[in-house]
């Protein structure tokens, strides 16, 4: 079985046995990283040279130096394949982890459960795809692929967070916390985001302060006046009169 993982630490794991720092430097490291977060089939080789060799253009004898780099890796991850030539796909043995695509996967689980209001699985697989993506992706690299995935990345975990939120205001009083601290991680990652600040006006009425919960609309209401110029949505608008004119209460 192989483990590899991208979220913190690069770590490539063969049969129990670590062997990231057998692989050939840091570009050998990377190139197993970069296959194993292909997500879209095979990627091009031109366009695995130009990103190991980022933020320079590859030099004369990238090529061949690369060649020769993919032929230790090859050997080093086995049971794993690098497969193709002009194009590179890392197929893994049955059983093998890749830490982003159980992310992936349980964040779409997570999604789909939120959706049919399904919300202990909601809450158990957005809490499994946290517990990756609350991780830097390749914090030991900087390359500018790395940080563009980062920003996609970021976007994965704000949904996570929602789901999460969501379903942990669903499920009661014992995760009014957790949905409150939630909510509070989304208004701070995308403060222009209405999302986040309504979970966190729920949460902080089910809690019984709401009060609180309105000074959070008002704030909602200055960042988009003076950020965009705008006004809080119909669904925001109508979540604000629906705390004026409730009378206190653990609903949310």
């Amino acid at each position: 079985m192989v483990r590899i993982q991208l979220h913190g630490r690069f770590a490539l794991a063969v049969d129990g046995r670590s062997v990231e720092q057998a692989l050939p430097g840091r570009r050998g490291r990377l190139l197993v990283a970069l296959l194993a977060d292909a997500r879209h089939g095979p990627v091009d080789r031109r366009t695995v040279v130009e990103r190991l060799w980022a933020p320079a253009a590859p030099p004369d004898g990238a090529y061949a130096t690369f060649t020769a780099l993919l032929s230790k890796v090859r050997a080093l991850a086995a049971p794993a394949e690098i497969r193709g030539r002009s194009g590179l796909q890392l197929v893994l043995p049955e059983g093998s982890i890749v830490d982003g695509a159980v992310a992936g996967a349980a964040l779409h689980a997570a999604e789909a459960a939120t959706a049919q209001r399904d919300w202990r699985r909601a809450w158990t697989e957005a809490l499994s795809a946290l517990f990756v993506l609350q991780r830097t992706f390749l914090a030991d690299f900087d390359e500018p692929w790395v940080l563009r995935r980062r920003e996609e990345l970021a976007h994965d975990r704000r949904r996570a967070l929602t789901c999460y939120a969501e379903a942990c205001l669903q499920l009661g009083p014992t995760e009014l916390a957790s949905a409150e601290r939630s909510a509070r991680a989304l208004v701070d990652e995308d403060p222009l985001s209405e999302t986040g600040y309504r979970l966190l006006m729920r949460a902080l009425d089910r809690r019984g302060d709401r009060g609180a919960a309105l000074e959070v609309y008002e704030r909602l209401t200055r960042v988009l006046r003076d950020d965009l110029g705008a006004v809080p949505g119909p669904v925001s608008r109508a979540l604000h009169a629906e705390l004026l004119g409730a009378a206190p209460s653990g609903r949310g």
